[in-house]
């Protein structure tokens, strides 16, 4: 029953993460803070992108479905990259689409996955 619950948590934790995520970028660009770090925006693309792969594949690991794999997992996430990319771009005036920002989540995706395994394996070799 614990695990059950454990699953749920994950579960919500991943959809609220990526409701988030999305507003965070489609947020009208005027309205946000403007950071002194180098290659800000391109580190937050990193980060909420392995973000995101490390609460979907903990929360899918125990479906049988193609997005409970890693490939499937990995071809949802990019592409849900590239789709709020072209949003930017077409239709938002204050933001405008970025290859790099493609760049960034793909990067972010990997770091997820690499994460996701590492705790499978410490986990496993746990238990």
């Amino acid at each position: 029953m614990l695990r059950l619950l454990e699953v749920k948590t994950v579960v919500w934790l991943a959809i609220a993460a990526q409701i988030g995520a999305t507003f965070a970028m489609l947020w009208p660009a005027p309205e946000l803070p403007d950071l002194d770090v180098p290659m800000a925006d391109k580190w937050a693309h990193f980060v909420v992108f392995g973000m995101l792969y490390f609460l979907w594949a903990s929360a899918l690991k125990t479906r049988s479905t193609i997005f409970g794999s890693g490939i499937g997992l990995i071809l949802c996430l990019l592409f849900y990259g590239i789709i709020i990319e072209v949003l930017q771009e077409n239709f938002y005036t204050s933001r405008t689409g970025d290859l790099m920002d493609v760049v960034a989540n793909s990067v972010g995706i990997l770091l997820g996955l690499i994460v996701f395994n590492v705790k499978e394996k410490l986990y496993l070799q746990k238990g």
